[in-house]
C-alpha cells in the first residue's frame, strides 16, 4: 500500500513542477544555452527529490518482491 502512496506522490509532485515549468515558458527557450542548461538541471534535481521521496515513503515494502 505504501508503494502506490509513494507512486501518487511522486505524480503530484511530478505534475505540479511539470505545471510550473511549463508556466515560466521553458520550452520555449530551449535553443539558449544557459536556459537548456538551467533546464537540465532542474530535470536532474526534480528526478532525485522522485526517488526519494518514494524510498522516504515506502519504506521497506519498496525492497519486498510479491510474486
Amino acid at each position: 500500500m505504501k508503494t502506490k502512496l509513494a507512486l501518487l506522490a511522486i505524480a503530484a509532485f511530478t505534475s505540479v513542477t511539470g505545471f510550473a515549468l511549463y508556466s515560466l515558458g521553458v520550452g520555449d527557450h530551449h535553443t539558449n544555452l544557459l536556459w537548456a542548461a538551467g533546464t537540465s538541471v532542474t530535470f536532474l534535481v526534480i528526478l532525485l527529490i522522485d526517488v526519494w521521496m518514494f524510498f522516504a515513503i515506502a519504506g521497506e515494502e519498496a525492497y519486498e518482491w510479491k510474486v
